[in-house]
């Protein structure tokens, strides 16, 4: 029996690779495999929480990398950091219908445009790590099924037509992905992690892909097909 607590990185790492799954998640070896981008990502998370929680970030940007600097050059003015705020770094623990599995994730940012009457969850891509391919990637819909189910914990209402995901990537310029949501998209997606859940607790042998999409991973001198 697999442990009951999952991340958008668990099932996405088990639609690319069993076998990394495995090693990652069920044998514990949490090798590093990331690169510069990590700290990038790192250091513009934190200084555009600290803008969006009111305080001025111009001393953080004084001792900023030009990396961070460019990327928060591009965002600033956006629209969207002029919405209004409702979190930022919202940590959640969501249970999976009425079963004994949970979601746990942290969101960059919610906010609120009442011009639209929309929430909407924001998600910072500043590396080359962007989802490529947005349907099969599970942060959205873990994101969209938890906030959804939490929101009277932020003493929010709001139907599932109201909300939205957006992938904001910051990169040389700012483009948006926005996934919308639905009470059919809740289900589904709950049917979705639920499936997932049943295969890796039914799974015997993790055998890694064939075909790996993975150009790097810190797992590979342990592959086994």
């Amino acid at each position: 029996m697999q442990e009951n607590i999952f991340t958008h990185d668990h099932f996405n790492t088990w639609q690319v690779c069993k076998g990394r799954y495995y090693f990652k998640y069920i044998k514990k070896l949490n090798w590093p495999d990331f690169d510069g981008d990590y700290e990038l990502g790192q250091n513009f998370h934190a200084l555009i929480d600290y803008f969006l929680r009111g305080f001025n970030v111009d001393n953080l940007l004084q001792d900023a990398s030009e990396e961070v600097k460019d990327c928060w050059s591009r965002i600033k003015d956006h629209p969207v950091l002029h919405k209004k705020i409702i979190k930022t770094e919202w940590g959640f623990n969501s249970r999976i219908e009425n079963t004994d599995n949970w979601l746990t994730g942290r969101i960059d940012a919610i906010f609120y445009d009442p011009g639209e009457s929309k929430y909407i969850i924001a998600d910072w891509k500043t590396g080359k790590y962007i989802p490529k391919k947005i349907d099969p990637n599970f942060q959205h819909k873990i994101y969209l099924y938890a906030f959804y189910r939490g929101r009277k914990d932020l003493n929010l209402d709001f139907k599932p037509g109201q909300l939205e995901f957006q992938y904001i990537k910051i990169q040389d310029e700012v483009s948006i992905n926005t996934i919308s949501f639905s009470a059919d998209k809740e289900t589904e997606f709950a049917g979705n992690f639920l499936n997932i859940i049943e295969n890796i607790n039914n799974t015997e042998h993790f055998r890694s892909s064939d075909c790996c999409p993975l150009k790097h991973c810190a797992y590979k001198n342990l592959c086994f097909k």
